[in-house]
């Protein structure tokens, strides 16, 4: 009778997990990286990335890439006496991603995203913690973003996801995702989120690994695991360009 039991209730347990998977695949959303791993090298310069996957016919697709989480601190500047511009108080923000990209489809603007959706600006200030309290945590964001914006590893991308012809009550998408060469080795998230009249539906994500390799992995492996070695090597270096570069210009700066 046990026996019988336990089947039992193995049986009901492939059910549930099976029941489960079914769910999932019928929900229309699927995401796909033309590539998982990005090898970063020694003439590495910022890449670019296909991305596709279906949605439901009546939803749209919004993706977002983000990672890894970070602490930052910076130094908040402000009017002193009224006319001078100087370091006023430091700020710290935690749970910072070191990226953070989105995608939107023609027809989405950056404005109509929300914290409800958990994509863009708005949905990131309300995980970024900013310390101290007394700070316009408002300005201290705003002025954070456009820093990582100019760096080229914040951005909201507006109209760039396609949607191809309807099949089988799913359309599918997509993009080409531009990778920074600031884009530091790491793991990141490319997430999908279905919207639909303002709501998520669905969501899923894949991961991004970004890699050193060749020289640069060669260099990070030397400064980390043998540091005194590496530090030869730089001074080595650093003395042979010198007498290099003085070779090159001897006698340049003679005649005048």
């Amino acid at each position: 009778m046990k026996r019988i039991y336990n089947g039992f209730i193995t049986l009901m347990v492939i059910g549930l997990v099976w029941a489960t998977a079914a769910v999932a695949a019928d929900s229309g959303l699927s995401l796909k990286l033309a590539q998982s791993t990005i090898k970063i090298s020694t003439f590495y310069n910022g890449t670019t990335l296909d991305v596709s996957g279906t949605v439901p016919a009546d939803s749209d697709v919004m993706l977002q890439v983000s990672g890894p989480k970070k602490d930052v601190h910076l130094k908040v500047k402000g009017k002193v006496a009224g006319f001078l511009w100087m370091n006023k108080t430091d700020a710290s923000l935690s749970n910072t991603p070191a990226v953070y990209m989105a995608y939107l489809p023609a027809g989405k603007a950056e404005d109509e995203l929300g914290p409800e959706l958990g994509i863009g600006y708005d949905a990131l200030s309300d995980q970024i913690e900013i310390e101290p309290e007394s700070l316009d945590k408002g300005f201290v964001f705003t002025e954070y973003v456009k820093l990582m914006e100019k760096a080229g590893v914040y951005a909201i991308h507006e109209g760039l996801i396609k949607y191809g012809p309807v099949n089988g009550g799913v359309k599918p998408f997509s993009v080409t995702m531009a990778i920074p060469s600031k884009m530091a080795a790491g793991d990141y998230q490319v997430q999908a989120i279905a919207v639909k009249d303002g709501k998520v539906v669905d969501r899923t994500e894949e991961k991004l690994t970004l890699e050193l390799s060749g020289l640069p992995k060669t260099i990070a492996n030397l400064a980390y695991g043998q540091p005194l070695l590496f530090g030869i090597m730089a001074v080595v270096i650093a003395v042979a360009t010198g007498l290099l570069i003085g070779a090159l210009f001897k006698g340049g700066g003679g005649a005048h």
